[in-house]
């Protein structure tokens, strides 16, 4: 594969959107992308609960309920971030913060890579959202989690993702 043209049609503050055509083995084709600079998600484990966020997300006209997560920003590493994001987001500072792994967000149009993590050992920090952030804080027990994922109310690909491979590591689902 080799890119015959590239154009950037969109730049934003998060965002930009590229169009490429694209010479693959079939012929040329264009590909419409959405380059992402990388995000975090964070699993919160404290007294054996996990904690979820509940968040207006304008993309989906509605609340949803999502683990902790935020963009990397510029110059930024994914660890530095996701202890900034889990402060903002639920005023706790992780004592510890494993990887989990990393995964693509939707890889058909988007560059996206989010870099899961596991924070423990919780300690009470300043709550901080951003303008654009309403946020509801919940303390689940894993049975309760695992429920409302079994009964489609947990619909976010990053939490999903991020619950499995918790599970995984723990030897749940092996």
């Amino acid at each position: 594969m080799a890119v015959k043209e590239r154009k950037v049609v969109f730049k934003g503050k998060k965002i930009s959107v590229v169009v490429e055509e694209i010479i693959g083995k079939k012929g040329v084709y264009t590909a419409e992308i959405v380059e992402h600079p990388g995000a975090v998600v964070i699993l919160p484990v404290k007294n054996g609960k996990i904690i979820m966020i509940k968040q207006y997300r304008p993309a989906v006209r509605g609340s949803i309920l999502e683990l902790p997560a935020g963009t990397i920003e510029e110059g930024e590493d994914p660890v530095t971030c996701a202890k900034r994001e889990l402060e903002e987001e639920t005023g706790y500072k992780a004592g510890k913060l494993k990887p989990l792994g990393s995964f693509y967000a939707s890889p058909g149009y988007t560059s996206e890579v989010l870099h899961a993590f596991l924070a423990e050992d919780l300690i009470p920090g300043k709550e901080s959202p951003e303008i654009d952030e309403e946020i509801e804080i919940l303390e689940l027990k894993e049975d309760e989690l695992l429920e409302l994922i079994k009964h489609g109310s947990i619909r976010d690909a990053k939490t999903l993702s991020a619950l499995l491979l918790y599970y995984l590591k723990k030897g749940k689902f092996l």
